[in-house]
């Protein structure tokens, strides 16, 4: 009998994050590329473009009406500039405490949506565990009842069809040395597999108000927590991991995916990029005009050099 149960069923689509209908998913997802107020405003046009190789990038991971239209601007310059892709590695925030500093599992061979299943790239992951000696662990429930990686699949879905495999990571909060080491494992097993490699951070950026435990600003919250968040997007734009980690802990804004978004930061520099894009920003009082609890949303593209 095989150790491997054989599907991750979808579990942020029963909490709301998506529809869990597929043809009123499909709808939602192109909705998010159509808006125009928060969106791009149009639909991809799959290898339309292919002005520059995007080797990472960070999406948010809220319910698709707040965090959609952000994250369909990363997903557009995937599917217009990388329209073929082998493993997407989506390094997603570790909400639920289990496992290690970063968490895979080869306990799924597939993770389900409403808009059918992805395989995993379980040469990919097994290698990485081996290659990462302790700092990646494979602990399943990590992943059971996180929602971070899964909210990612069905946009990389509708741009690639089943054309990739994932391989899944969660991250807790470790420091740059840890997510250069984590950049390092995932390249060189991409290199030793010669796959064609897209890293994703999977994270929202401040959460603000009571229920968060985080109040800094008691007047124009909405803009001051963009303020806060600019400041940080700054510095993963320039690539500067210790600078966005010391940012971090100036603040101590409450970013959901740091170990993410520095793990994607670091693999973007091993490919050659020496900046990031923003290619969005906006935060949940932007779209709801409720200061009482505020999250950031950045969508950010990586070029190769």
């Amino acid at each position: 009998m095989s150790v491997y149960e054989d599907v991750r069923m979808p579990q942020a689509a029963l909490w709301g994050f998506y529809p869990v209908d597929r043809e009123e998913l499909l709808k939602t997802i192109e909705w998010c590329f159509r808006d125009s107020r928060f969106g791009p405003g149009r639909l991809p046009e799959r290898g339309s473009r292919m002005e520059y190789t995007p080797v990472a990038g960070v999406a948010p991971h809220a319910g698709y009406q707040y965090s959609g239209p952000c994250a369909a601007h990363l997903y557009l310059e995937l599917a217009e500039n990388l329209p073929e892709v082998d493993t997407v590695v989506v390094i997603g925030t570790n909400h639920t405490g289990y496992g290690g500093v970063y968490t895979t599992t080869l306990r799924f061979r597939r993770w389900a949506t409403p808009l059918g299943t992805v395989e995993v790239d379980e040469e990919f992951v097994r290698l990485a565990l081996e290659e990462a000696g302790g700092l990646l662990v494979d602990d399943p429930l990590a992943h059971i009842e996180e929602h971070s990686v899964e909210v990612q699949l069905p946009f990389l879905q509708y741009i690639y069809g089943d054309g990739f495999r994932l391989v899944p990571v969660v991250s807790k909060e470790p420091g740059p040395v840890e997510a250069r080491r984590m950049a390092e494992v995932l390249a060189r097993v991409a290199d030793r597999l010669g796959r064609r490699t897209v890293v994703i951070a999977s994270s929202d950026f401040t959460h603000h108000g009571p229920s968060y435990g985080y109040v800094v600003f008691t007047r124009d919250v909405v803009e001051k927590v963009a303020e806060l968040d600019l400041s940080l997007v700054e510095r993963i734009v320039r690539l500067d991991t210790e600078g966005f980690y010391k940012r971090l802990v100036e603040t101590g804004a409450t970013v959901c995916g740091p170990g993410a978004i520095m793990a994607s930061m670091e693999y973007a520099r091993l490919r050659g990029a020496t900046e990031g894009r923003l290619l969005r920003y906006y935060n949940s009082g932007h779209v709801t005009g409720d200061e009482s609890m505020v999250v950031g949303y950045a969508s950010i593209v990586f070029p190769a050099a």
